[in-house]
């Protein structure tokens, strides 16, 4: 009778894990910006400066280089703080970089944060920042998603403050 409940929690524990695995949630946030794309891009590498502006992610520090591993300090705007080391995943001059980041060893709650820069016709560049979420962790993490689209506002928010200043 025991083996009996053991696999059913087993086969219970491993149907989770398929049905979470297939339920990837992903947030995203667009603004646009009143310059071009590589003046944007300037304020967005400048990782030195992050904490002079930036209300979410306070600093980074690394090689925006692919397949390098970033320092990345985050504050949510719960209060909530972490560190963590991203591997960069691609980087296209004033057009695109991503990161992605895991909690434990991959499949547990991955994300693949994203910063997506567009040029238009006005000289003007449509931003955006965003972050593909997976793992058996995701159904469970409401409030953390929540908490990131309020971070990914504000970040985007100081952004556009930061790049009109420098502008100036």
């Amino acid at each position: 009778m025991a083996l009996i409940i053991i696999a059913l929690i087993v086969v219970a524990i491993a149907a989770y894990c398929v049905w979470a695995m297939r339920n990837e949630r992903r947030i995203e946030e667009t603004v646009r910006i009143e310059a071009p794309a590589h003046e944007v891009w300037t304020v967005l590498t400048d990782f030195p400066s992050y904490g002079e502006w930036n209300p979410t992610i306070t600093s980074i520090e690394g090689v925006l280089a692919e397949g390098e591993r970033l320092d990345v300090a985050v504050t949510m705007p719960s209060g909530w703080s972490n560190r963590f080391r991203p591997s960069v995943l691609r980087v296209s001059p004033a057009r695109q970089f991503r990161w992605l980041g895991r909690l434990g060893p991959g499949g547990v709650f991955d994300g693949e944060h994203y910063f997506v820069l567009e040029p238009q016709d006005d000289d003007s560049t449509r931003f955006t920042q965003g972050e593909r979420f997976t793992g058996v962790l995701v159904p469970l993490m409401k409030r953390v998603f929540a908490d990131t689209e309020q971070g990914f506002t504000a970040m985007n928010a100081a952004l556009i403050e930061r790049v009109a200043a420098s502008r100036r």
